[in-house]
């Protein structure tokens, strides 16, 4: 590049110089000093870089750049010893502005200026801080422009006075960003600023109406993928303000905690204008490109040099952004990037965003946008964003409590089946009984080891509710009841499911007072009616509430018999085969046969599952030998996928790709007739990159919101069908990470809890004894259930008394040290153990390996002896020291 600048003699601005890296910047200051001694000497030709050429006086070289922050580099020294630098002042954004407006046909254009700037000014110092304000001088601007296209549209028109095009303006750029805490402290800043202006209807044409019947009818976001859309008011308004801000800036950023409508919002905007189009209405059709820019590495995204042959080969935005921008056609382009903003590839983008409009490519290729180009961003938040992003975009920010679950509801009714159709205004009232204080006291009083918002908590309560009003065997007479038993239900496998075994007691607790309208002096529900002033206290009673005796979760509802039943019949036993091998027993038990149950309900109608909970609480386990994965039905088929910290994007798409056959060109799926399901375990191992993406889990949750992915050699987009996903992961810390809500809110997640004292002695009672069944002495068989109990007693002491500490950081016991002492014993023989007291010192023998041999102190190790001395006494009266331990 330089031999270039100093042969033809031109000058060059290097616009965000301080994002090239540290060491390519000290051979940069290198390559300029030799040419500037070059000029300074006035030698015609001179020897650069290994070549002797001619030099032209003219050329120069010019930086701008913005000061250190995210993805910048400090320039280093001998760079900085080659420039002059010139700081450039803030200007006068009210004398630019005036200008701007004279120059738009404004008369009252200085007084107009210097309450906009004063707007932004007074927005600054008293709204709160937010990642996603920006009040410089591109805001300004996006005003200006928006005032002058407004102008020209209104006109002369009595009714639009010159103060109220400005404050239309103001309130066009500026209240789509703004937080519900900021809008009143907006609003008194511009009535105190333009007193007595009162703003005319913003008259949008056939738009709104297309918006509701698009909603209605059903939002397309990809294919496959159509979901109906309660259109609440601001909802809609979200949209309209979305076609505002598209009009004015070519950059639109739309932020927002998972589950705010940010992706319906921009679908049902595009559908609603190609829909006026179709109508004749002067709007333009509208096609939307969408790709994860987290989910490939930035050299498949922007394109890349291969490292051998030094051939370039395009990435999936150049070859998108090329095709936008040659397109001949009227309609409209948006480029929607849905996944993580961070400082690296969103910066790439910064001479796109800004007025030159131009995509830089590494190859030297600059392709220009047209008029008809959108950029759109979709993040969930922007603390990874650079403030020289955020002033380059139109911001959009959209909020969950503006929508609340209400919506979720009435779409979910309106689809229901025409034999329950009758029993609408019967199933309302559950949910506005039930779900608040639910959900209120499962986020304020139980732990949740995996985060669940209220929007997902309610999406997992339609999900089950739909599983269970599907019933194969058909439902009971009395409807009213069944309806509510089996809102009962749903309600303790989605709110109740996602909880930690002590918050399933709470839960129990409360749910049962709720039912049974116990609930006037209970503290809990007293905070959520301070709280919550408008929940009405509907004072009802279930009419069939869950048996007593056990926790709520032991029981299932039948609905074809109308009836509570326990899930494990307490007379029944489970026979283990007499050639099985140890690892591959599992004995069912109410924890077991519950998630079977859940995950059956859930995949068979479609739905995705997250199992999340402690190591050794059987997630695998429970999965992997699942009826739907291990291939004992022949139409399901099962990939699975173990993530690592070091699982990478490209690999997890790779392993999925190869394993589905080709339907049609771009159509991946299993063979016909079958469903496959996708099993990844340890989802959340991957490594945070250094802005805190995980590209494993982006490539998944854009197969989730999109249907598919690119095919990276061809950088085509790949559709992927009949495909389901069940997830297991551990709770965050120790290498796992806390992944992504934007991917979590498409599972229903069910939390496995350890198992309790009575399935533990039932599951370890049935192994040992299958064990003592192969010819031990019936003195022996006899320690079999105090053996059980005392090994349970063990682990629960261990487990409560010997923590972890930063010093003993393996410290930490789960039910895989319980299973391999029975594994040890098990490997026992009878013709060795011959007696009661052989078998006890075994047993003992066994404990010892498991749990003394990772003490690391003496006095850990004595306390576990001497403990393991007081449990032989207590579970098999025999004395430890004398009859067990053995002189050698």
């Amino acid at each position: 590049f330089f031999k270039g600048l100093a042969g033809c003699g031109s000058w060059c601005c290097f616009d965000e110089f301080n994002r090239i890296n540290v060491e390519v910047l000290s051979v940069i200051a290198q390559q300029i000093l030799t040419i500037n001694r070059a000029k300074a000497l006035g030698v015609p030709k001179f020897q650069f870089e290994g070549t002797y050429m001619q030099l032209n006086q003219n050329c120069n070289v010019f930086i701008t750049m913005n000061p250190g922050y995210a993805g910048r580099a400090e320039l280093p020294d001998n760079l900085k010893a080659l420039f002059r630098p010139c700081a450039m002042m803030v200007p006068d954004y009210a004398l630019i502005g005036m200008i701007r407006l004279l120059s738009f046909g404004f008369e009252d254009a200085y007084n107009n200026a210097k309450k906009l700037v004063m707007t932004l000014t007074l927005c600054s110092e008293q709204l709160s801080s937010q990642k996603h304000y920006d009040y410089g001088m591109r805001a300004v601007n996006s005003i200006l422009v928006a005032a002058g296209s407004l102008r020209q549209v209104v006109g002369d028109l009595p009714e639009w006075t010159e103060a109220k095009i400005v404050m239309r303006s103001v309130y066009d750029v500026n209240l789509p960003k703004f937080t519900v805490e900021d809008l009143p402290l907006f609003f008194g800043i511009t009535s105190d600023l333009f007193p007595g202006v009162e703003l005319p209807h913003a008259d949008h044409g056939a738009l709104p109406k297309a918006i509701d019947d698009q909603c209605m009818e059903g939002v397309n976001i990809a294919p496959g993928k159509t979901f109906k859309v309660d259109p609440v008011p601001a909802f809609t308004n979200k949209v309209l303000q979305l076609y505002e801000m598209v009009l004015v800036r070519h950059g639109v950023m739309v932020v927002g905690q998972t589950s705010s409508g940010k992706t319906a919002a921009i679908h049902a905007l595009s559908q609603a204008m190609t829909v006026c189009n179709e109508n004749g209405e002067p709007y333009e059709k509208v096609q939307i490109h969408t790709m994860n820019p987290k989910s490939i590495l930035s050299g498949q995204l922007y394109g890349n040099f291969d490292e051998n042959t030094h051939e370039w080969s395009d990435g999936v935005l150049a070859v998108l952004y090329r095709t936008c921008a040659f397109d001949t056609s009227p309609d409209r382009h948006w480029l929607l990037f849905d996944g993580p903003v961070d400082a690296v590839w969103i910066e790439n983008m910064n001479t796109v965003l800004d007025d030159n409009k131009k995509l830089c490519l590494n190859s030297g290729e600059i392709i220009k946008m047209t008029d008809r180009m959108t950029m759109m961003f979709e993040a969930e938040d922007l603390e990874q964003a650079s403030p020289a992003t955020v002033s380059r975009v139109g911001m959009i920010f959209c909020e969950t409590r503006n929508l609340g679950w209400k919506p979720l509801r009435k779409v979910w009714l309106d689809a229901l089946p025409e034999a329950i159709a009758p029993h609408r205004e019967l199933l309302s009232t559950l949910f506005d009984w039930l779900v608040p204080p639910i959900t209120y006291f499962v986020a304020k009083r139980c732990t949740v080891p995996t985060p669940v918002t209220d929007q997902e908590l309610m999406s997992s309560l339609l999900r089950l509710l739909t599983c269970q009003l599907e019933a194969p065997d058909g439902l009971a007479s009395d409807l009213p009841k069944v309806l509510e038993c089996a809102f009962i239900k749903g309600i303790i496998w989605s709110a109740g499911a996602c909880v930690d075994s002590d918050g399933r007691v709470k839960f129990d607790v409360y749910l049962r007072a709720l039912l049974a309208d116990n609930v006037a002096e209970d503290e809990a529900h007293l905070d959520f009616l301070s709280k919550n002033r408008d929940y009405v206290n509907q004072e009802r009673k279930a009419i069939m509430p869950p048996p007593e005796g056990a926790l709520v979760h032991d029981f299932r509802f039948d609905m074809k018999k109308a009836q509570w039943f326990n899930w494990v019949d307490p007379s029944s036993r489970f026979g283990i085969p007499k050639d099985a091998a140890f690892t591959s027993v599992v004995v069912p038990t109410v924890d077991t046969i519950r998630s079977e149950w859940l995950i059956t309900e859930l995949l068979t109608n479609g739905f995705h599952v997250l199992c999340t909970g402690d190591t050794g609480t059987g997630k695998s386990v429970s999965v992997k030998n699942h009826k739907l994965l291990n291939g004992s039905d022949d139409s399901w088929m099962s990939i699975s996928v173990n993530f690592s910290a070091q699982t990478t994007a490209n690999a997890t798409q790779d392993i999925i790709d190869g394993k589905l056959d080709k339907r049609r060109k771009g159509v991946l799926g299993p063979p016909l007739n079958k469903t496959c399901i996708v099993f990844v375990d340890d989802l959340n191992m991957p490594a945070k990159e250094e802005y805190g993406a995980q590209p494993p889990i982006e490539i998944l949750r854009q197969w989730m919101d999109h249907a598919g992915w690119y095919n990276r050699d061809e950088n085509e987009y790949r559709q992927i069908v009949d495909t389901q996903f069940i997830a297991a992961m551990g709770p965050p810390g120790g290498g796992r990470t806390r992944i992504t809500q934007r991917y979590v809110r498409h599972f229903n997640v069910v939390n496995f809890v350890p198992f309790d004292g009575e399935s533990l002695q039932r599951v370890f009672g049935t192994i040992l004894d299958w064990v003592l069944s192969k010819g031990f002495s019936s003195g022996v068989k006899s320690v079999s259930a105090p053996m059980v109990v005392a090994t349970v007693d063990v682990y629960e002491t261990i487990a409560k008394n010997l923590l972890p500490t930063p010093m003993k950081s393996h410290y930490t016991f789960n039910l895989r040290d319980l299973s391999k002492v029975f594994q040890g014993v098990s490997q026992g023989s009878a013709d060795l153990v011959k007696d009661k007291e052989q078998f006890i010192r075994l047993w003992s023998h066994e404990c010892l390996r498991v749990f003394h041999d990772r003490l690391v102190t003496e006095a850990d190790r004595e306390y576990f002896t001497g403990m393991l001395a007081e449990k032989v006494a207590e579970h098999f009266t025999v004395d430890f020291n004398k009859k067990i331990v053995v002189e050698l």
